[in-house]
């Protein structure tokens, strides 16, 4: 039995070597593509003009990988709207990095156009709360109107980590008087679209380009939102 005992115990020591020698033989160093954007993540382009991308720069160490990046790009330029590229690139060992930016095609003279952060006071029936900063996108389109990434700040998106199919996205007008006017909105996931609560104004104050909204879910004037929204 002992000896039976000593020949497994051999055998296994013998394995566990193989295996370490395997192991050791496997690893190694690799260095990772680094990327970064040329120009803004955030960009606004004037619509029918035509795109140029301001593409990357990506190196593994000291080795430039110009010639091996793929750019995904949806961008229309002669389409109002947001749009994304995405870039990548792989290693010598076949390992991929990535960077992305937002395109914004718009009317790039507009005066509201910019990133902004929120910061957002609900009052759900009486009990009040608050969330932020969260970012915020307005970019002008046609007819002087603005289209708006979220009505409510980033409340469901960011603040409830929904995702962007709870953005209150919309179109809203900046009126003669710097007062704010909805447009037209998008249903969120659940089927509510965002409006201007009645009976408040919302504005835009072009001096230290602030806005505030003040919101509601329609067919839900109970919750309210007020939304400050300062350009960055």
């Amino acid at each position: 039995m002992k000896k039976i005992f000593l020949i497994a115990t051999v055998a296994a020591l013998s394995l566990s070597a193989c295996d370490e020698e395997t192991s050791k033989d496997a690893s190694y160093v690799t260095t990772y593509a680094t990327m970064e954007l040329n120009d803004s993540k955030e960009l606004f382009w004037q619509m029918g003009s035509p795109f140029v991308d301001p593409g990357v720069t990506a190196f593994e160490g000291d080795i430039d990988l110009a010639d091996k990046v793929v750019v995904d790009s949806d961008v229309d330029a002669d389409e109002y709207g947001q749009y994304s590229i995405n870039y990548s690139a792989k290693n010598s060992d076949g390992f991929a990095a990535s960077i992305s930016r937002n395109v914004y095609v718009c009317e790039k003279a507009a005066a509201m156009n910019g990133v902004y952060t929120s910061t957002i006071v609900r009052d759900n029936n009486g009990t009040v709360s608050k969330r932020g900063p969260f970012k915020v996108v307005i970019f002008g389109v046609e007819d002087g109107n603005y289209a708006i990434t979220d009505l409510i700040g980033g409340w469901y998106e960011f603040g409830s980590s929904y995702g962007p199919a709870y953005a209150g996205s919309g179109v809203i007008k900046l009126n003669p008087n710097n007062t704010l006017s909805v447009v037209s909105a998008d249903p969120m996931a659940w089927g509510y679209p965002c409006e201007l609560t009645s009976g408040t104004t919302s504005t835009y104050d072009p001096t230290t380009k602030t806005l505030v909204l003040n919101t509601n879910m329609e067919d839900v004037p109970t919750m309210k939102f007020t939304v400050t929204l300062i350009k960055n």
